[in-house]
């Protein structure tokens, strides 16, 4: 399940006076830089799909170690065909990559939804900590020291012009990536993370339950799709609540918050108390009348995210 990660191997750990004369002939698309301030000399290129870049200090690498050792990611690394990506890189450049810090870990899964992955980015709400960033065609949530992305796998792979798997055929694959992006040993409560714990087990079966408690965070909007739900009309009042629905939909839920923000920003009700009951009122209303099919979407991705815990190995 991992994908792009960021690896450090600093100049100290390295044991080869000739590293600096012998990696870089294993780079393809090299360059060679001259800072003239100091008057080194590095070297960035590419290593086995990986950028790289070599000089005094160390040997930087970054990239998915998944295109690295299966050549895209549409398939999933295993706990230890992540050992033979990180091993095959260590036995290609004669350097303990091993023992290299880790300074940045994309940890995904694909998967397979029964509608396009647009219908579920509306389910998917607020997340305490996080700015949730809506794109046109993926869901971001941001902090200062990670990242939570949903997309489309099948529409950024055909974007990029690249050749999809037969198996995916007709269907529609949902992408949910968590990104470490900044201080990983504060972040992972340890002193250090280095290549070779990114394969232990108890530290994958981490790497997995984070990734699913993370998505559990999340808050699920259950009211998000252009059609009334008529099981719950009982009375005339619950029409006009399928009303009210129908325009929180076109607006999305979150906008309907926001809006509320923007109206205690105006001092616009009297009494304080009033735009948190009115967000309360807002969210009860989205599940007391919750359409069946926004029901069973939620239940699916819930489902579907709690099996990947069944096949960590």
């Amino acid at each position: 399940m991992y994908d792009t990660i960021k690896f450090w191997l600093p100049n100290e750990r390295i044991k080869d006076s000739g590293y600096l004369q012998r990696v870089p002939t294993l780079l393809t698309n090299a360059k060679e830089t001259y800072k003239q301030d100091t008057g080194e000399v590095y070297y960035t290129g590419s290593l086995l799909g990986m950028s790289a870049s070599i000089g005094n200090a160390g040997i930087s690498l970054k990239g998915s170690i998944c295109k690295s050792y299966l050549k895209d990611n549409f398939k999933t690394l295993t706990r230890q065909d992540t050992q033979r990506a990180i091993e095959q890189i260590q036995d290609y450049t004669h350097l303990p990559i091993l023992q290299a810090d880790v300074k940045q870990i994309d940890f995904a899964q694909n998967i397979i939804v029964s509608q396009s992955p647009n219908t579920f980015y509306n389910l998917l709400g607020e997340c305490h900590h996080y700015t949730r960033l809506e794109q046109p065609t993926s869901i971001y949530y941001q902090n200062s020291m990670r990242q939570k992305v949903f997309y489309s796998k099948v529409d950024e792979g055909k974007a990029k012009g690249q050749i999809l798997p037969p198996i995916w055929a007709n269907k529609y694959i949902l992408r949910y990536e968590l990104r470490y992006t900044s201080r990983l040993p504060q972040q992972f409560n340890t002193s250090q993370i280095q290549a070779f714990n990114l394969f232990d087990e108890a530290f994958y079966i981490g790497m997995v339950e984070r990734w699913i408690n993370e998505y559990e965070n999340i808050n699920k909007n259950n009211s998000i799709l252009n059609q009334m739900n008529s099981k719950a009309i009982k009375k005339p009042n619950d029409y006009i609540m399928q009303l009210a629905l129908m325009k929180i939909n076109e607006i999305g839920i979150n906008g309907v918050l926001e809006g509320i923000e923007d109206l205690k920003a105006q001092n616009h009700f009297k009494h304080k108390e009033y735009y948190s009951r009115l967000k309360a009122d807002i969210k009860k209303l989205c599940t007391t009348y919750q359409p069946d099919q926004a029901k069973s979407l939620i239940n699916e991705l819930d489902k579907k995210v709690m099996q990947v815990k069944e096949y960590y190995r």
